[in-house]
Protein backbone atom coordinates (compact mmCIF):
# COMPACT_ATOMS: atom_id res chain seq x y z
CA UNK A 1 0.00 0.00 0.00
CA UNK A 2 3.09 2.56 0.70
CA UNK A 3 4.56 1.64 -2.71
CA UNK A 4 1.19 2.08 -4.48
CA UNK A 5 1.20 5.51 -2.43
CA UNK A 6 4.00 6.63 -3.63
CA UNK A 7 3.38 6.14 -7.04
CA UNK A 8 0.13 8.11 -6.91
CA UNK A 9 2.20 10.97 -5.40
CA UNK A 10 4.82 10.72 -7.61
CA UNK A 11 2.44 10.77 -10.57
CA UNK A 12 0.40 13.66 -8.84
CA UNK A 13 3.59 15.33 -8.62
CA UNK A 14 4.71 15.16 -12.03
CA UNK A 15 1.58 16.17 -13.39
CA UNK A 16 1.55 19.61 -11.49
CA UNK A 17 5.18 20.46 -11.88
CA UNK A 18 4.06 20.26 -15.78
CA UNK A 19 0.78 22.53 -15.00
CA UNK A 20 3.53 24.76 -13.76
CA UNK A 21 6.59 24.68 -16.22
CA UNK A 22 3.54 25.95 -19.03
CA UNK A 23 2.33 24.84 -22.40
CA UNK A 24 6.22 24.91 -24.01
CA UNK A 25 6.82 21.92 -22.15
CA UNK A 26 3.68 19.69 -21.63
CA UNK A 27 2.87 16.87 -23.43
CA UNK A 28 2.18 16.57 -27.11
CA UNK A 29 -2.06 16.33 -25.90
CA UNK A 30 -2.20 20.15 -25.66
CA UNK A 31 -2.34 19.78 -29.08
CA UNK A 32 -5.33 18.90 -31.23
CA UNK A 33 -5.73 15.74 -31.17
CA UNK A 34 -5.56 14.47 -34.75
CA UNK A 35 -8.06 11.82 -36.73
CA UNK A 36 -7.75 8.74 -35.37
CA UNK A 37 -8.22 6.49 -39.17
CA UNK A 38 -5.89 3.65 -40.62
CA UNK A 39 -6.75 2.22 -44.09
CA UNK A 40 -6.23 -1.51 -45.25
CA UNK A 41 -5.85 -0.68 -48.89
CA UNK A 42 -9.21 -0.61 -49.36
CA UNK A 43 -10.83 -0.30 -46.32
CA UNK A 44 -10.72 2.66 -44.06
CA UNK A 45 -11.89 3.02 -40.83
CA UNK A 46 -12.29 6.19 -39.11
CA UNK A 47 -13.06 6.56 -34.89
CA UNK A 48 -15.87 9.52 -35.44
CA UNK A 49 -15.51 12.03 -32.60
CA UNK A 50 -19.28 11.78 -31.06
CA UNK A 51 -20.12 9.64 -28.52
CA UNK A 52 -19.99 9.08 -25.02
CA UNK A 53 -20.77 6.03 -22.39
CA UNK A 54 -23.84 5.22 -23.17
CA UNK A 55 -24.54 5.41 -26.78
CA UNK A 56 -20.56 4.37 -27.59
CA UNK A 57 -17.78 5.59 -29.77
CA UNK A 58 -18.80 4.91 -33.32
CA UNK A 59 -16.03 3.49 -36.19
CA UNK A 60 -17.13 4.46 -39.39
CA UNK A 61 -16.08 2.60 -42.50
CA UNK A 62 -15.44 3.99 -46.02
CA UNK A 63 -14.99 1.53 -49.11
CA UNK A 64 -11.55 3.01 -51.05
CA UNK A 65 -13.23 1.98 -54.35
CA UNK A 66 -16.71 3.63 -53.57
CA UNK A 67 -14.73 7.13 -52.69
CA UNK A 68 -15.06 9.24 -49.99
CA UNK A 69 -18.57 10.22 -50.62
CA UNK A 70 -20.00 7.96 -48.44
CA UNK A 71 -19.27 5.56 -45.69
CA UNK A 72 -21.23 3.16 -42.91
CA UNK A 73 -20.77 3.09 -39.00
CA UNK A 74 -19.90 -0.37 -38.93
CA UNK A 75 -19.09 -0.79 -35.21
CA UNK A 76 -19.68 1.14 -31.51
CA UNK A 77 -17.50 0.32 -29.20
CA UNK A 78 -17.40 1.54 -24.87
CA UNK A 79 -14.74 4.07 -24.89
CA UNK A 80 -13.16 6.47 -27.26
CA UNK A 81 -10.36 4.21 -29.22
CA UNK A 82 -6.75 5.54 -28.33
CA UNK A 83 -5.28 4.28 -31.39
CA UNK A 84 -7.09 2.26 -34.53
CA UNK A 85 -5.16 -0.29 -37.26
CA UNK A 86 -6.09 -2.11 -39.97
CA UNK A 87 -4.87 -4.37 -42.94
CA UNK A 88 -6.78 -5.62 -45.81
CA UNK A 89 -10.67 -6.04 -44.29
CA UNK A 90 -9.38 -6.62 -40.48
CA UNK A 91 -9.41 -4.06 -38.28
CA UNK A 92 -7.98 -3.16 -34.68
CA UNK A 93 -9.20 -1.16 -32.12
CA UNK A 94 -7.04 -0.03 -29.29
CA UNK A 95 -9.38 1.22 -25.99
CA UNK A 96 -7.50 3.26 -22.84
CA UNK A 97 -7.82 2.16 -19.68
CA UNK A 98 -11.09 1.83 -17.81
CA UNK A 99 -10.35 2.78 -14.29
CA UNK A 100 -7.51 2.03 -11.60
CA UNK A 101 -8.70 -1.11 -11.31
CA UNK A 102 -9.02 -2.10 -14.39
CA UNK A 103 -5.84 -0.60 -15.58
CA UNK A 104 -4.91 -2.30 -19.00
CA UNK A 105 -5.52 -1.30 -22.42
CA UNK A 106 -7.77 -3.91 -24.13
CA UNK A 107 -7.30 -4.73 -27.76
CA UNK A 108 -10.75 -5.83 -30.16
CA UNK A 109 -10.48 -6.92 -33.55
CA UNK A 110 -13.43 -6.80 -36.34
CA UNK A 111 -13.77 -7.60 -40.03
CA UNK A 112 -16.22 -6.17 -42.38
CA UNK A 113 -17.71 -8.42 -44.68
CA UNK A 114 -19.85 -6.71 -47.89
CA UNK A 115 -23.26 -7.91 -47.96
CA UNK A 116 -24.19 -9.48 -51.37
CA UNK A 117 -27.88 -8.61 -51.92
CA UNK A 118 -27.02 -5.02 -50.63
CA UNK A 119 -23.59 -4.08 -51.61
CA UNK A 120 -23.52 -2.77 -47.99
CA UNK A 121 -20.55 -3.68 -45.34
CA UNK A 122 -21.10 -4.90 -42.12
CA UNK A 123 -18.60 -5.70 -39.20
CA UNK A 124 -18.18 -9.50 -38.71
CA UNK A 125 -18.39 -11.45 -36.08
CA UNK A 126 -21.93 -9.64 -35.76
CA UNK A 127 -22.89 -7.94 -32.20
CA UNK A 128 -19.25 -8.66 -30.40
CA UNK A 129 -16.04 -8.51 -31.29
CA UNK A 130 -12.37 -10.47 -31.15
CA UNK A 131 -10.52 -9.97 -28.20
CA UNK A 132 -7.20 -9.94 -27.96
CA UNK A 133 -4.41 -9.94 -25.11
CA UNK A 134 -4.37 -6.20 -23.47
CA UNK A 135 -1.82 -4.19 -23.80
CA UNK A 136 -0.11 -2.45 -20.52
CA UNK A 137 -1.35 0.94 -19.43
CA UNK A 138 1.98 3.20 -19.47
CA UNK A 139 4.11 4.13 -20.87
CA UNK A 140 2.51 6.39 -23.82
CA UNK A 141 1.19 4.40 -26.84
CA UNK A 142 2.36 5.97 -30.38
CA UNK A 143 0.30 3.87 -31.87
CA UNK A 144 -0.90 0.26 -33.71
CA UNK A 145 -0.55 -1.15 -37.39
CA UNK A 146 -1.30 -3.98 -38.80
CA UNK A 147 0.21 -6.31 -41.51
CA UNK A 148 0.03 -9.67 -42.99
CA UNK A 149 1.47 -11.33 -39.91
CA UNK A 150 -1.07 -9.64 -37.28
CA UNK A 151 -0.78 -5.91 -35.09
CA UNK A 152 2.26 -4.47 -33.81
CA UNK A 153 1.85 -1.75 -31.18
CA UNK A 154 4.42 0.70 -30.41
CA UNK A 155 5.02 2.21 -26.76
CA UNK A 156 7.26 5.43 -26.33
CA UNK A 157 9.72 5.87 -23.33
CA UNK A 158 8.30 7.21 -20.51
CA UNK A 159 9.61 10.48 -19.54
CA UNK A 160 11.45 8.97 -16.44
CA UNK A 161 13.43 6.86 -18.84
CA UNK A 162 14.55 9.52 -21.02
CA UNK A 163 15.63 12.07 -17.80
CA UNK A 164 18.21 8.67 -17.18
CA UNK A 165 16.13 8.01 -13.89
CA UNK A 166 16.85 4.17 -13.82
CA UNK A 167 15.17 0.95 -11.77
CA UNK A 168 15.90 -2.29 -11.11
CA UNK A 169 13.38 -4.07 -13.42
CA UNK A 170 15.13 -6.68 -15.23
CA UNK A 171 15.65 -7.89 -18.87
CA UNK A 172 13.81 -5.30 -21.44
CA UNK A 173 12.97 -8.09 -23.89
CA UNK A 174 11.00 -11.34 -23.60
CA UNK A 175 7.51 -12.63 -23.68
CA UNK A 176 4.77 -11.67 -21.39
CA UNK A 177 1.07 -12.96 -21.52
CA UNK A 178 -2.45 -10.75 -21.00
CA UNK A 179 -1.49 -10.86 -17.16
CA UNK A 180 1.65 -9.73 -17.56
CA UNK A 181 0.91 -6.37 -19.27
CA UNK A 182 0.45 -4.18 -16.64
CA UNK A 183 2.67 -1.06 -16.24
CA UNK A 184 5.33 -2.69 -14.94
CA UNK A 185 4.76 -2.69 -11.00
CA UNK A 186 5.35 -6.58 -11.06
CA UNK A 187 6.62 -7.27 -14.87
CA UNK A 188 10.19 -8.11 -15.09
CA UNK A 189 9.76 -6.54 -18.45
CA UNK A 190 11.50 -3.28 -18.40
CA UNK A 191 8.62 -0.91 -20.78
CA UNK A 192 10.06 2.79 -19.34
CA UNK A 193 12.77 2.57 -22.86
CA UNK A 194 10.05 1.82 -24.70
CA UNK A 195 8.61 -1.48 -26.30
CA UNK A 196 7.42 -3.01 -29.26
CA UNK A 197 4.31 -5.16 -29.12
CA UNK A 198 3.99 -7.88 -31.28
CA UNK A 199 1.50 -11.41 -31.49
CA UNK A 200 3.61 -13.78 -33.22
CA UNK A 201 2.44 -16.45 -35.62
CA UNK A 202 3.80 -19.07 -33.20
CA UNK A 203 1.37 -18.05 -30.57
CA UNK A 204 -1.72 -15.97 -31.02
CA UNK A 205 -2.96 -15.84 -27.69
CA UNK A 206 0.09 -13.19 -25.92
CA UNK A 207 2.15 -10.43 -27.00
CA UNK A 208 5.78 -10.74 -27.24
CA UNK A 209 7.50 -7.85 -25.97
CA UNK A 210 10.51 -6.09 -28.72
CA UNK A 211 12.99 -3.66 -27.62
CA UNK A 212 12.25 -0.58 -29.49
CA UNK A 213 14.78 0.98 -32.87
CA UNK A 214 18.37 1.86 -31.34
CA UNK A 215 18.51 5.11 -29.59
CA UNK A 216 15.02 5.48 -29.32
CA UNK A 217 15.25 6.60 -25.49
CA UNK A 218 15.91 10.16 -26.88
CA UNK A 219 12.45 10.29 -29.39
CA UNK A 220 10.65 13.65 -29.82
CA UNK A 221 8.21 12.74 -32.23
CA UNK A 222 6.84 9.71 -33.88
CA UNK A 223 4.52 8.51 -36.20
CA UNK A 224 3.64 5.16 -36.73
CA UNK A 225 2.27 3.24 -40.22
CA UNK A 226 2.67 1.07 -42.99
CA UNK A 227 5.46 1.54 -45.37
CA UNK A 228 5.90 -0.69 -48.83
CA UNK A 229 9.39 -2.63 -49.48
CA UNK A 230 10.72 -5.79 -51.33
CA UNK A 231 9.13 -8.08 -49.20
CA UNK A 232 5.56 -6.35 -49.19
CA UNK A 233 3.83 -3.82 -46.46
CA UNK A 234 5.67 -3.29 -43.78
CA UNK A 235 5.02 -1.68 -40.01
CA UNK A 236 7.13 1.85 -40.18
CA UNK A 237 8.32 3.87 -37.70
CA UNK A 238 9.11 7.37 -38.44
CA UNK A 239 10.57 9.15 -35.85
CA UNK A 240 12.84 12.72 -34.47
CA UNK A 241 15.40 12.21 -31.85
CA UNK A 242 15.86 15.23 -29.08
CA UNK A 243 19.09 15.67 -30.89
CA UNK A 244 17.12 16.36 -34.08
CA UNK A 245 18.23 13.48 -35.66
CA UNK A 246 15.08 11.99 -38.05
CA UNK A 247 15.21 8.68 -38.64
CA UNK A 248 12.87 5.54 -40.69
CA UNK A 249 12.60 2.11 -39.00
CA UNK A 250 11.16 -0.71 -40.70
CA UNK A 251 10.05 -3.85 -38.52
CA UNK A 252 11.16 -6.95 -40.33
CA UNK A 253 12.03 -10.39 -39.24
CA UNK A 254 11.01 -9.12 -35.90
CA UNK A 255 13.69 -6.40 -35.47
CA UNK A 256 13.89 -2.88 -36.39
CA UNK A 257 16.21 -1.35 -39.02
CA UNK A 258 16.95 1.72 -39.08
CA UNK A 259 17.64 4.43 -42.10
CA UNK A 260 18.53 8.36 -41.64
CA UNK A 261 15.73 10.42 -42.99
CA UNK A 262 16.91 14.00 -44.69
CA UNK A 263 13.90 16.18 -42.61
CA UNK A 264 13.77 19.61 -42.04
CA UNK A 265 14.56 20.60 -38.73
CA UNK A 266 11.30 22.06 -38.08
CA UNK A 267 9.61 18.98 -39.89
CA UNK A 268 7.41 16.77 -37.52
CA UNK A 269 6.52 13.52 -38.86
CA UNK A 270 2.78 12.86 -39.42
CA UNK A 271 2.09 9.88 -40.84
CA UNK A 272 3.84 7.02 -42.88
CA UNK A 273 1.68 5.34 -45.15
CA UNK A 274 1.83 3.03 -48.39
CA UNK A 275 1.63 4.68 -51.51
CA UNK A 276 2.54 3.24 -54.85
CA UNK A 277 3.95 -0.13 -53.40
CA UNK A 278 6.55 2.34 -51.65
CA UNK A 279 6.84 4.56 -48.58
CA UNK A 280 4.90 8.06 -48.42
CA UNK A 281 5.60 10.21 -45.64
CA UNK A 282 4.03 12.94 -44.21
CA UNK A 283 5.17 15.74 -42.09
CA UNK A 284 4.01 19.04 -40.95
CA UNK A 285 5.60 22.11 -40.49
CA UNK A 286 5.84 25.13 -39.05
CA UNK A 287 3.33 27.02 -41.38
CA UNK A 288 0.60 23.96 -40.57
CA UNK A 289 1.16 22.75 -44.41
CA UNK A 290 1.65 18.88 -44.85
CA UNK A 291 4.76 17.91 -46.97
CA UNK A 292 4.09 14.54 -48.74
CA UNK A 293 7.85 12.58 -49.65
CA UNK A 294 8.14 9.40 -51.50
CA UNK A 295 11.14 7.55 -49.22
CA UNK A 296 13.62 6.40 -51.80
CA UNK A 297 16.11 3.95 -50.44
CA UNK A 298 19.86 4.31 -51.39
CA UNK A 299 22.37 2.62 -53.28
CA UNK A 300 22.67 -0.20 -50.65
CA UNK A 301 24.14 2.61 -48.36
CA UNK A 302 21.97 2.83 -45.53
CA UNK A 303 20.84 6.02 -46.12
CA UNK A 304 17.51 7.09 -47.91
CA UNK A 305 16.24 10.37 -50.04
CA UNK A 306 12.78 11.79 -50.69
CA UNK A 307 11.06 12.78 -53.55
CA UNK A 308 8.01 15.54 -53.09
CA UNK A 309 5.02 14.55 -53.92
CA UNK A 310 3.37 17.93 -53.20
CA UNK A 311 1.94 19.90 -50.01
CA UNK A 312 -0.90 20.16 -48.35
CA UNK A 313 -2.19 24.12 -47.53
CA UNK A 314 -3.59 24.55 -43.76
CA UNK A 315 -6.61 25.58 -45.90
CA UNK A 316 -7.22 21.87 -46.74
CA UNK A 317 -5.30 20.13 -43.78
CA UNK A 318 -6.37 21.53 -40.29
CA UNK A 319 -4.50 21.18 -37.45
CA UNK A 320 -6.62 17.33 -36.78
CA UNK A 321 -5.40 16.37 -40.44
CA UNK A 322 -4.32 13.35 -40.92
CA UNK A 323 -3.06 11.32 -43.99
CA UNK A 324 -4.08 7.31 -45.39
CA UNK A 325 -3.22 5.12 -47.80
CA UNK A 326 -5.78 3.91 -49.91
CA UNK A 327 -5.76 2.08 -53.40
CA UNK A 328 -6.65 4.55 -55.79
CA UNK A 329 -4.57 7.08 -53.93
CA UNK A 330 -3.40 9.11 -50.14
CA UNK A 331 -6.54 10.55 -48.17
CA UNK A 332 -5.60 13.59 -46.28
CA UNK A 333 -8.52 13.07 -43.47
CA UNK A 334 -9.51 16.17 -41.36
CA UNK A 335 -12.43 17.12 -39.22
CA UNK A 336 -14.11 20.29 -38.11
CA UNK A 337 -16.81 21.42 -36.13
CA UNK A 338 -19.03 20.19 -39.30
CA UNK A 339 -18.23 16.43 -39.17
CA UNK A 340 -15.50 14.74 -41.18
CA UNK A 341 -13.76 16.05 -44.73
CA UNK A 342 -11.61 14.34 -46.57
CA UNK A 343 -9.19 15.06 -49.72
CA UNK A 344 -7.47 12.97 -52.34
CA UNK A 345 -4.60 13.42 -53.07
CA UNK A 346 -3.22 11.97 -56.99
CA UNK A 347 -0.46 9.77 -56.13
CA UNK A 348 1.36 10.71 -59.34
CA UNK A 349 1.15 14.71 -59.27
CA UNK A 350 0.10 15.87 -56.09
CA UNK A 351 -2.70 17.56 -56.80
CA UNK A 352 -5.82 17.40 -54.41
CA UNK A 353 -9.36 17.30 -55.09
CA UNK A 354 -12.54 19.48 -53.71
CA UNK A 355 -12.60 18.42 -50.06
CA UNK A 356 -15.85 15.95 -49.96
CA UNK A 357 -17.55 15.15 -46.86
CA UNK A 358 -18.58 11.96 -46.72
CA UNK A 359 -22.53 11.31 -45.94
CA UNK A 360 -23.57 8.60 -43.18
CA UNK A 361 -25.63 5.79 -44.99
CA UNK A 362 -26.25 3.92 -41.49
CA UNK A 363 -29.48 5.33 -41.13
CA UNK A 364 -32.73 3.43 -39.88
CA UNK A 365 -32.09 -0.03 -41.56
CA UNK A 366 -35.26 -2.16 -42.71
CA UNK A 367 -36.07 -5.16 -44.63
CA UNK A 368 -38.23 -3.12 -47.40
CA UNK A 369 -34.42 -2.10 -48.60
CA UNK A 370 -34.51 -5.93 -49.68
CA UNK A 371 -36.27 -5.88 -53.57
CA UNK A 372 -38.06 -8.93 -53.02
CA UNK A 373 -39.04 -8.29 -49.74
CA UNK A 374 -40.86 -4.65 -50.48
CA UNK A 375 -42.21 -6.29 -53.86
CA UNK A 376 -43.80 -9.62 -51.87
CA UNK A 377 -45.02 -7.60 -49.42
CA UNK A 378 -46.87 -5.36 -51.59
CA UNK A 379 -48.14 -8.27 -53.97
CA UNK A 380 -49.65 -9.75 -50.69
CA UNK A 381 -51.63 -7.11 -49.90
CA UNK A 382 -52.72 -5.81 -53.33
CA UNK A 383 -53.91 -9.48 -54.04
CA UNK A 384 -55.63 -9.53 -50.32
CA UNK A 385 -57.38 -6.64 -51.76
CA UNK A 386 -58.01 -7.66 -55.15
CA UNK A 387 -59.18 -11.22 -54.25
CA UNK A 388 -61.27 -10.69 -51.58
CA UNK A 389 -64.81 -10.52 -53.81
CA UNK A 390 -63.93 -13.78 -54.70
CA UNK A 391 -63.22 -15.40 -51.40
CA UNK A 392 -66.27 -13.50 -49.64
CA UNK A 393 -68.72 -15.36 -52.69
CA UNK A 394 -67.48 -19.02 -52.17
CA UNK A 395 -66.49 -19.05 -48.69
CA UNK A 396 -68.49 -19.05 -45.41
CA UNK A 397 -67.88 -16.26 -43.00
CA UNK A 398 -68.05 -18.65 -40.11
CA UNK A 399 -65.95 -21.93 -39.45
CA UNK A 400 -68.27 -25.19 -39.19
CA UNK A 401 -68.69 -26.76 -36.34
CA UNK A 402 -66.03 -29.87 -35.50
CA UNK A 403 -62.96 -28.24 -37.38
CA UNK A 404 -59.80 -29.74 -35.80
CA UNK A 405 -56.80 -27.66 -36.26
CA UNK A 406 -53.27 -28.88 -36.23
CA UNK A 407 -51.31 -28.16 -33.26
CA UNK A 408 -49.23 -25.25 -32.88
CA UNK A 409 -46.34 -27.32 -32.21
CA UNK A 410 -46.88 -29.77 -35.58
CA UNK A 411 -47.14 -26.68 -37.46
CA UNK A 412 -43.92 -25.61 -36.20
CA UNK A 413 -42.21 -28.41 -36.97
CA UNK A 414 -43.81 -28.49 -40.30
CA UNK A 415 -42.37 -24.91 -41.00
CA UNK A 416 -39.17 -26.22 -40.26
CA UNK A 417 -39.15 -29.25 -42.36
CA UNK A 418 -40.50 -26.77 -45.63
CA UNK A 419 -37.12 -24.38 -44.69
CA UNK A 420 -34.84 -27.12 -45.61
CA UNK A 421 -34.92 -26.53 -49.41
CA UNK A 422 -35.17 -22.70 -49.05
CA UNK A 423 -31.91 -22.74 -46.74
CA UNK A 424 -29.91 -25.04 -48.83
CA UNK A 425 -30.80 -22.91 -52.04
CA UNK A 426 -29.82 -19.53 -50.11
CA UNK A 427 -26.31 -21.56 -48.99
CA UNK A 428 -25.68 -22.78 -52.54
CA UNK A 429 -26.27 -18.94 -53.87
CA UNK A 430 -24.31 -16.60 -51.37
CA UNK A 431 -21.80 -19.07 -51.18
CA UNK A 432 -21.92 -19.23 -47.69
CA UNK A 433 -20.48 -22.32 -45.33
CA UNK A 434 -23.83 -23.74 -43.12
CA UNK A 435 -22.35 -22.47 -39.83
CA UNK A 436 -22.14 -18.61 -40.85
CA UNK A 437 -25.60 -19.21 -42.64
CA UNK A 438 -27.24 -19.79 -39.37
CA UNK A 439 -25.60 -17.58 -37.42
CA UNK A 440 -26.67 -14.51 -39.92
CA UNK A 441 -30.42 -16.42 -39.47
CA UNK A 442 -30.17 -17.00 -35.95
CA UNK A 443 -29.13 -13.23 -34.94
CA UNK A 444 -31.36 -11.39 -36.84
CA UNK A 445 -28.84 -8.45 -37.89
CA UNK A 446 -30.69 -6.44 -40.63
CA UNK A 447 -27.27 -6.16 -42.42
CA UNK A 448 -26.25 -10.16 -42.97
CA UNK A 449 -30.28 -10.55 -43.56
CA UNK A 450 -29.92 -11.03 -47.06
CA UNK A 451 -29.58 -14.94 -47.08
CA UNK A 452 -32.15 -15.47 -44.74
CA UNK A 453 -34.75 -13.68 -46.29
CA UNK A 454 -33.74 -15.23 -49.62
CA UNK A 455 -34.27 -18.34 -47.69
CA UNK A 456 -37.79 -17.51 -46.20
CA UNK A 457 -38.99 -16.28 -50.06
CA UNK A 458 -37.69 -19.09 -51.24
CA UNK A 459 -39.47 -21.53 -48.74
CA UNK A 460 -42.73 -19.37 -49.49
CA UNK A 461 -42.56 -19.97 -52.78
CA UNK A 462 -42.01 -24.09 -52.92
CA UNK A 463 -44.25 -24.41 -50.29
CA UNK A 464 -47.03 -22.10 -51.60
CA UNK A 465 -47.17 -23.96 -55.09
CA UNK A 466 -47.45 -27.11 -53.50
CA UNK A 467 -49.99 -25.74 -50.78
CA UNK A 468 -52.06 -24.13 -54.12
CA UNK A 469 -52.29 -26.79 -56.10
CA UNK A 470 -52.19 -29.71 -53.75
CA UNK A 471 -53.79 -28.37 -50.29
CA UNK A 472 -50.41 -29.47 -48.61
CA UNK A 473 -46.24 -28.66 -48.50
CA UNK A 474 -44.18 -31.21 -47.92
CA UNK A 475 -43.64 -30.41 -44.17
CA UNK A 476 -47.29 -30.32 -43.74
CA UNK A 477 -47.39 -34.01 -46.03
CA UNK A 478 -45.26 -35.50 -43.19
CA UNK A 479 -46.66 -33.89 -39.74
CA UNK A 480 -50.20 -35.27 -41.22
CA UNK A 481 -51.43 -31.13 -42.06
CA UNK A 482 -53.45 -29.55 -45.17
CA UNK A 483 -55.31 -26.42 -46.02
CA UNK A 484 -58.60 -26.74 -45.74
CA UNK A 485 -61.22 -24.15 -45.77
CA UNK A 486 -63.35 -23.27 -42.72
CA UNK A 487 -65.76 -25.27 -43.95
CA UNK A 488 -64.17 -28.26 -43.46
CA UNK A 489 -63.34 -28.97 -47.33
CA UNK A 490 -59.95 -28.14 -49.58
CA UNK A 491 -61.43 -24.93 -50.41
CA UNK A 492 -60.42 -23.04 -53.73
CA UNK A 493 -57.03 -22.53 -55.22
CA UNK A 494 -57.43 -19.05 -54.69
CA UNK A 495 -57.93 -19.14 -51.30
CA UNK A 496 -54.92 -21.59 -50.97
CA UNK A 497 -53.23 -19.02 -53.15
CA UNK A 498 -53.99 -15.86 -50.60
CA UNK A 499 -52.98 -18.08 -48.23
CA UNK A 500 -49.83 -18.42 -49.54
CA UNK A 501 -49.06 -14.91 -50.38
CA UNK A 502 -50.21 -13.56 -47.44
CA UNK A 503 -47.64 -16.40 -45.34
CA UNK A 504 -44.49 -14.67 -46.72
CA UNK A 505 -45.56 -11.42 -44.97
CA UNK A 506 -45.95 -13.56 -41.56
CA UNK A 507 -42.32 -15.08 -42.24
CA UNK A 508 -40.61 -11.94 -43.19
CA UNK A 509 -42.69 -10.19 -39.93
CA UNK A 510 -42.08 -12.79 -37.15
CA UNK A 511 -44.61 -10.86 -34.70
CA UNK A 512 -47.35 -11.14 -36.61
CA UNK A 513 -47.66 -15.30 -35.68
CA UNK A 514 -48.99 -14.29 -32.70
CA UNK A 515 -52.83 -14.31 -33.83
CA UNK A 516 -52.02 -18.14 -34.35
CA UNK A 517 -51.83 -18.17 -30.32
CA UNK A 518 -54.86 -16.03 -29.72
CA UNK A 519 -57.72 -17.65 -32.23
CA UNK A 520 -59.09 -21.07 -30.83
CA UNK A 521 -58.57 -22.60 -33.77
CA UNK A 522 -55.08 -21.36 -34.47
CA UNK A 523 -55.27 -19.31 -37.58
CA UNK A 524 -53.21 -16.10 -38.52
CA UNK A 525 -53.43 -13.51 -40.47
CA UNK A 526 -53.36 -15.34 -43.91
CA UNK A 527 -55.80 -17.84 -42.14
CA UNK A 528 -58.06 -15.09 -41.37
CA UNK A 529 -57.97 -12.96 -44.41
CA UNK A 530 -58.65 -16.29 -46.77
CA UNK A 531 -60.79 -18.04 -45.00
CA UNK A 532 -58.72 -21.00 -44.03
CA UNK A 533 -57.43 -23.49 -41.58
CA UNK A 534 -54.51 -25.19 -41.03
CA UNK A 535 -56.32 -29.01 -40.09
CA UNK A 536 -54.75 -32.48 -39.50
CA UNK A 537 -55.77 -34.89 -42.81
CA UNK A 538 -58.99 -36.12 -41.49
CA UNK A 539 -60.97 -32.56 -41.15
CA UNK A 540 -64.55 -32.43 -39.81
CA UNK A 541 -65.25 -34.76 -37.38
CA UNK A 542 -68.40 -36.11 -38.87
CA UNK A 543 -69.93 -36.27 -35.17
CA UNK A 544 -69.33 -32.79 -34.73
CA UNK A 545 -70.83 -31.31 -37.81
CA UNK A 546 -73.68 -33.87 -38.25
CA UNK A 547 -76.19 -34.14 -35.12
CA UNK A 548 -78.24 -36.42 -36.70
CA UNK A 549 -75.51 -38.97 -37.49
CA UNK A 550 -73.94 -41.23 -34.54
CA UNK A 551 -70.66 -40.96 -33.14
CA UNK A 552 -67.85 -41.98 -35.19
CA UNK A 553 -64.77 -44.05 -34.90
CA UNK A 554 -62.97 -41.87 -37.41
CA UNK A 555 -59.20 -40.28 -36.02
Amino acid sequence: MARLARMKSMRFVAILVAGLLGPGTADASDEPRPVLAASGGRHVFVSMDGGDVTTGFEIMHLDGESGPGAGRIVARVPRRPEAIAATGDRCWVVLPPLDADNPHREVISFKVVRNPATGLWYAEPVGRFEVLPVLPREPVLIGMVGDAEGPVAVMRPSQRAARGIERDRGDATGSIDASAADDGAESEVDLDAGSTFVIGETNRWRWSIEPPPAGFLAVRDAALGVGGTREGARPALAWRAEDGDARLSTWMENAWSSMALPLDAAARPLAVVESEGGTLLANRVESGRILLDYVRPGDGDGSVSLLRLGAIEPAVAGPRATVVGVAMGPWVIDADEEGLRITVVDPLGGSTGEPVRPVDETGEFSLIHFPLTGIAMISALMAALLLRPWIERSAPREPVAGLRPMSLTRRIAALCIDLVPGAMVAIVTFDLDPSEFLEGFRSGDPETAAPAVFAIVVTAVIAGIGEMFFGRSAGKAIVGGRVSSIDGTGGTMVQRGLRAILKLIVLLLPPLALLVVIDPLGRGMPELLSRTCVTTRAGVDPAASDPDSGPSSSD
